[in-house]
């Protein structure tokens, strides 16, 4: 169906004749948005955009996400610029080149039967497709803000509901007020949407009547960016809805949409999921859905993964404004009894199970925050997999779970002997980025685990040079920590340990330096999970163990509702391609990096697949190798590929088998708008001498690349050495890594393989990276790499 709707979208969208030059001073740089305004448009209609970015000139077509929409480009036009200075510290005698800064004036077409809600766009040029660009498809008629008088005071701006409310908080601290009618018993909904459109808004709405009193607040102590409000009016009369940030933060990057009036809504679902080949009935709770109260659903016959599906409520106001989705399991499934709030209390459960409850379902006497307990038996060493499903499906709890012994008391699970320590320096990190700047790297190396705070890391890189952050291992762009820790947020001079991780109750002479002592607990599950817990538990010994779960801020609410299974895990891995919009020069290849996020004790191989490449560009063979977590996939596009085509959409497969049975996941799951683009033939080509390399454990090995500059660029060209096995890395680089200068087209860089790097053979790639706002890559072909003896390595 992704597929469907791109085709339809690149048939509809205009095409521009006019080429673009290759300027021989410039590089080849692709198209880049920046900015879209405004932010989206009300289906049924045709709208007026203005694009922000570079290099837009002779875009060719505008390709959406879904059928019923389609676009144009109309115009182009460039925007002076005043060209910045080198880069401070970096090299003071390079600049990083910009494509034209400019400005397209974008007509969008929207039918009226398409799905409301946020889609996504590209803009095809000559030189490659763009970046994903958001807009918000909306079925209201829409009211723009009003300008201010800056020399009057603030007066309520009148709009008839239903509507979507269209504005900005522009300045710190100003807040917009919407004066409206409205009647006795009016369930009123005011659904923000901006955080998925860029906006920086943290929204705070607050609803008044006439006199100016409070009736309601929404905003205030929620963890999500954006706010709904629901209200049920007592009287008719006049109210007054103020749009505020809840920060009193406040700038043109602080837009909304809010869609306001009485409509249906869904608050609340019980339960968030279903188990796979069953039917279920789930109650609905909300406003403005007419009788309709429970639902039925079907779970699909089978599920792998984090499945799940829509609920549709066709109310007598039309579809709810808001995506509610089920979670879909394959554990039997069994809804939570109280009172279980103790460990004496605690529910018998039998393995598999997915529990349907709530935090908050009963008061108790005691008035503190509900906390539910469940009991399990497990053998001795029986691996199991606990995990929440909550925020995830739209519920505002946020769970921490713990094992605990019959007694209720916490199992130890690891201790962690610090070994040495040094700080972070630079900057304060958030519980995100996967790089940190340290202080000193001595001592430490890839695969190194990191205390810092009451999170463990682990180390995937050390870069060769000193003004550079180690990487800490991570997936999809997001830090994991191990053990049951979660990721948080480290302020500069934070002291980081290096780590031994060793059994529980693990002996060992002190060294004045901390010891860690970890349980089975878990507040966050990791990438993808957001606040949703996850645990791998594995049984000390045989009996029984309880579930504890609660929420981390101690507070609960009627809505507080999750899914809590305890089942066998089953080997499996998700996968994530990047780019996901590969821009193949002609005669020319780029490297596409493949990751593995494996689940549940696979460690085996996985073959990567390329599907959809059209006539003239072909994939590498690649695979992840047992025990690694990527691999590079090079796209290459043949000297005659032809760079007028329409984007082809492109898949990447990752097959495997673990216990006789295949696996296969593909990479990017419901992204959309993956595709690959032909474009004009490279600035550089890249090449090694020699193409085979030995390297024994503990040794260098030095290797020459070669560039061949075209196009007339004359820049510099930093490279990286991609792909390379565990305890292999490039050494002696210097502040500036594996750089060719400008009057220079070679460059000896050596690899070193630590004396713990295990026997193996494999390809690695030296990517020649042409430097811009938008950089391309560019991939020699592929340098095999022997690990030890070749018969050892094939072992």
């Amino acid at each position: 169906m992704r597929t469907r709707f791109l085709l339809f979208g690149l048939s509809a969208a205009l095409v521009l004749s006019a080429a673009v030059p290759i300027n021989g001073d410039e590089p080849i740089i692709p198209p880049t948005i920046s900015k879209v305004w405004p932010v989206g448009m009300e289906r049924g209609t045709t709208a007026q955009f203005t694009l922000d970015g570079r290099n837009l000139t002779g875009a060719r077509a505008v390709i959406f996400d879904a059928a019923g929409i389609t676009g144009r480009v109309t115009a182009v036009t460039a925007v002076p610029e005043k060209i910045s200075g080198p880069r401070a510290g970096v090299d003071l005698g390079a600049q990083v080149p910009l494509g034209k800064k400019q400005t397209a004036q974008l007509e969008i077409t929207v039918a009226k039967d398409v799905e409301p809600g946020i889609h996504k766009f590209r803009i095809q040029t000559p030189l490659g497709t763009s970046g994903i660009a958001v807009l918000d498809i909306g079925s209201l008629p829409e009211v723009q803000e009003s300008a201010k008088d800056p020399g009057a005071a603030p007066q309520p701006q009148s709009v008839d509901l239903p509507a979507t409310l269209v504005g900005t908080v522009s300045a710190p601290g100003d807040a917009d007020n919407y004066e409206f009618t409205g009647k006795a018993g009016q369930q009123l909904v005011f659904q923000v949407v901006a955080s998925q459109l860029g906006s920086g808004l943290q929204s705070l709405l607050t609803l008044r009547d006439s006199a100016g009193k409070v009736l309601s607040r929404a905003g205030e102590n929620d963890t999500r960016p954006d706010a709904v409000l629901t209200y049920t009016l007592a009287a008719d009369g006049k109210y007054t809805l103020t749009v505020a940030d809840r920060e009193k933060g406040g700038g043109m990057d602080h837009f909304y949409r809010v869609n306001a009036g009485a409509l249906p809504y869904i608050s609340e679902v019980f339960p968030l999921g279903v188990r796979a080949g069953q039917s279920a009935t789930v109650d609905v709770k909300g406003l403005n859905l007419g009788s309709v109260s429970q639902v039925k659903v079907d779970g699909p016959k089978t599920t792998e993964g984090w499945t799940t599906i829509p609920i549709k409520i066709e109310a007598s106001g039309g579809e709810p404004v808001n995506d509610v989705k089920l979670a879909v399991g394959n554990a039997p499934e069994i809804m939570e009894q109280e009172p279980n709030n103790s460990v004496s209390q605690a529910q018998t459960v039998s393995v598999p199970v997915t529990i349907n409850g709530h935090i908050g379902a009963h008061a108790k006497s005691t008035g503190a925050a509900d906390e539910d307990y469940f009991r399990f038996k497990a053998d001795q060493g029986e691996h199991l997999t606990i995990e929440v499903a909550a925020a995830r499906l739209g519920s505002p709890f946020d769970s921490v779970i713990g094992v605990l012994d019959a007694q209720g008391n916490p199992i130890p699970r690891a201790t962690v002997r610090c070994l040495n320590q040094t700080t972070t320096t630079l900057s304060d990190r958030d519980s995100r980025t996967e790089g940190i700047r340290l202080v000193s790297t001595s001592g430490l190396r890839e695969g190194d685990y990191l205390m810092i705070g009451d999170e463990l890391d682990q180390i995937a890189n050390i870069p060769d040079q000193p003004d550079a952050d180690v990487d800490l291992k991570g997936i999809g762009g997001l830090r994991e920590a191990f053990l049951g820790t979660s990721p948080d947020v480290h302020p500069v001079n934070t002291t980081v340990y290096k780590a031994q991780v060793l059994p529980a109750g693990a002996e060992f002479p002190p060294n004045g330096l901390p010891v860690f002592q970890l349980t089975w607990r878990n507040d966050d599950g990791g990438p993808g999970y957001g606040p949703d817990s996850r645990l791998d538990f594995v049984a000390p010994k045989a009996g029984d163990y309880i579930v504890h779960l609660k929420d981390v801020r101690g507070i609960e609410g009627p809505d507080f509702a999750y899914r809590l299974t305890v089942d066998r895990p089953r080997a499996s891995f998700s996968l994530t391609a990047d780019p996901e919009n590969p821009n193949i020069p002609r005669g020319g290849s780029i490297p596409v990096k493949v990751t593995a996020d494996r689940f549940e004790g696979y460690e085996g191989p996985i073959a990567i697949e390329v599907k959809g490449l059209p006539a003239g560009l072909r994939a590498s063979p690649a695979e992840i190798p047992a025990g690694q977590e990527s691999t590079v996939v090079v796209l290459q596009a043949a000297a005659d590929a032809k760079v007028d085509e329409p984007p082809a959409p492109i898949r990447f497969i990752g097959h495997a088998r673990s216990n006789g049975s295949d696996l296969t996941r593909e990479a990017n799951e419901g992204a959309p708008l993956q595709v690959a683009s032909v474009i004009p033939p490279p600035d550089v080509v890249v090449t090694t001498e020699p193409r085979e390399i030995a390297i024994e454990p503990g040794k260098e090995v030095k290797v020459s690349l070669q560039l061949e500059r075209q196009n007339g660029f004359k820049g510099r060209v930093p490279c990286l050495i991609e792909n390379l096995p565990p305890g292999v890395s490039v050494v002696n680089v210097g502040l500036n890594g594996v750089l060719v200068p400008e009057d220079q087209s070679a460059r000896t860089f050596t690899l070193r393989a630590e004396s713990w790097a295990k026997p193996i053979e494999q390809p690695i790639y030296v990517v020649a990276q042409v430097e811009s706002n938008s950089s391309t890559m560019h991939a020699s072909p592929a340098l095999m790499l022997t690990v030890g003896g070749k018969e050892e390595a094939r072992k």
